[in-house]
């Protein structure tokens, strides 16, 4: 990717990366608690909301139904398909990886394999999901992970640094964030659907499976660590998947929207986990659509309903430095009422690479609840 065309990406990234909603939040438990499901497979029965009785809106028990395709004659909807041309694999030095889904809808993925990364030397496997709109190879360039694959400390093992890097492409759907994008690249986090045996299992869920495999059938990755990150749209299907993901071993996002509970959503449920995955969430303390206030609301909800569950929250200012609560006047939840959220939304957090590298090597799958 050529970093000429930054300027232009970032400013449209500033309308539309995050969409809406959010989550930041508590470390650690609360009072009360739930169990989990007694039967995994059955995500969705979990939870509750306005979908329990508005049959006209909600698919139940799913949340919203699956995301319809965008329109190619909405504006949003061309600037995404123009933002996916982006989205080739080899200009980050990746190979791209193919797949057709339920639908027949063509996905693809881009996969960072170090050189390290053999079967008698397996790696961690960190799957980024890209924020929505942004194109993904431009995400990776502002994270600066591609560089890092090669060296950063997932595993604690000093003989083999590194990690694989696994970014699925998201599709050009309509989302309940405003424009520009109500109609974008993305993730269908509303339709929640992830019971891997139905019918109807959220085709972005099983896209992000099967890559995954395709990954793990190398025999190059470790699994005892499986990561899930993401950024915005990407971070809060990160932390869908991964509370209701076995395989995952823990989740470190930027900047996430409420997976359950955006503030367009007209199906929101109470927040479900069929596994306890701990997860980090780095916010901005004012970030766009008030997505600092309504995150610490998502994960001190978790926190009620699972307080087994590990949870690290960070909340952050302009300069990335650690604050301990939200800006109060960064609360909204329009994009026109909050500019300096919008700008501070599209500026990763590289002080704190360090810090979700060492939440995700403290906690591998054996160590899970």
């Amino acid at each position: 990717m050529r970093l000429g065309t930054l300027g232009g990406m970032l400013a449209l990234a500033a309308l539309g990366l995050a969409g809406c909603g959010g989550s930041s939040g508590v470390d650690g438990g609360a009072q009360s608690g739930a169990s989990l499901p007694s039967d995994p497979t059955r995500a969705a029965l979990a939870s509750t909301g306005p979908g329990v009785s508005d049959t006209r809106n909600c698919d139940v028990p799913y949340g919203d139904p699956p995301a319809a395709d965008s329109t190619l004659i909405s504006v949003s909807g061309a600037i995404g398909d123009v933002l996916n041309v982006l989205n080739f694999c080899e200009q980050d030095g990746a190979e791209t990886l193919s797949w057709t889904d339920a639908k027949g809808n063509p996905r693809k993925a881009c996969l960072v394999t170090p050189s390290g990364a053999t079967p008698n030397s397996k790696l961690p496997l960190l799957v980024f999901l890209q924020g929505s709109l942004f194109p993904a190879p431009v995400q990776l360039i502002l994270n600066n992970w591609v560089s890092l694959a090669d060296s950063a400390d997932l595993n604690g093992d000093p003989r083999h640094p590194g990690f694989i890097l696994l970014l699925p492409i998201g599709r050009n759907t309509q989302h309940f964030y405003p424009f520009p994008d109500d109609q974008a690249l993305g993730w269908d986090n509303w339709h929640r659907d992830l019971d891997r045996s139905s019918p109807d299992l959220n085709l972005d869920v099983a896209a992000i499976d099967q890559f995954i495999a395709q990954v793990e059938s190398r025999n190059i990755v470790d699994s005892n660590r499986v990561y899930a990150t993401g950024w915005s749209n990407g971070a809060a299907m990160a932390q869908l998947y991964a509370l209701n993901t076995p395989s995952i071993a823990a989740s470190a996002v930027y900047s996430s929207p409420d997976p359950f509970k955006d503030v367009q959503d007209p199906c929101y449920q109470t927040p479900f986990a069929t596994t306890l995955t701990p997860l980090m969430d780095i916010h901005n303390s004012c970030d766009i659509i008030g997505i600092c206030q309504t995150g610490t609301a998502f994960h001190k909800q978790l926190a009620y309903l699972f307080p087994s569950l590990e949870q690290k929250s960070v909340i952050v200012d302009a300069a990335k430095n650690e604050v301990q609560e939200c800006d109060a006047s960064c609360a909204s939840q329009s994009i026109a009422g909050d500019p300096v959220g919008n700008v501070n939304h599209v500026i990763w957090p590289l002080a704190w690479n360090d810090a979700m590298f060492q939440w995700l090597r403290e906690h591998p799958l054996s160590v899970k609840q």
